[in-house]
């Protein structure tokens, strides 16, 4: 299996939250919170990812011995940061993300902007 290798940037345009385990759609999954910036693109030759940074999401964290804090908004934890990586895109679904309106210059949905490197 090849390396992932930095290919270009993400920048993601408005603040929003994001699985730590792109994998795990539980509701009450880990979130964080990720703020608007770049993030580093990376690519295996077949499929791509970015590494996002955030602060872990208080709202609806476990907080063991089945306890939980639930709140009606995000709340990031300042001191506790993360880097995780976003959901895994093949080919097929790498086209499908450019081609969907959140990565549309000018668009009203757009909240990512893609940038590769040139070598």
């Amino acid at each position: 299996m090849a390396d992932f290798k930095r290919v270009g940037s993400v920048e993601i345009l408005r603040t929003r939250t994001y699985n730590i385990d792109p994998m795990n759609k539980d509701i009450l999954a880990m979130e964080a919170v990720v703020n608007p910036g770049h993030y580093p693109l990376m690519s295996d030759g077949y499929s791509y990812l970015w590494l996002l940074t955030g602060k872990l999401n208080g709202h609806g964290m476990r907080r063991g011995d089945g306890m939980f804090i639930m709140g009606s908004g995000d709340m990031p934890l300042d001191n506790l940061v993360v880097t995780f990586p976003s959901k895994v895109f093949g080919p097929d679904e790498w086209k499908e993300l450019l081609d969907h309106p959140t990565c549309q210059e000018g668009h009203p949905e757009q909240r990512l902007r893609i940038t590769k490197e040139h070598k």
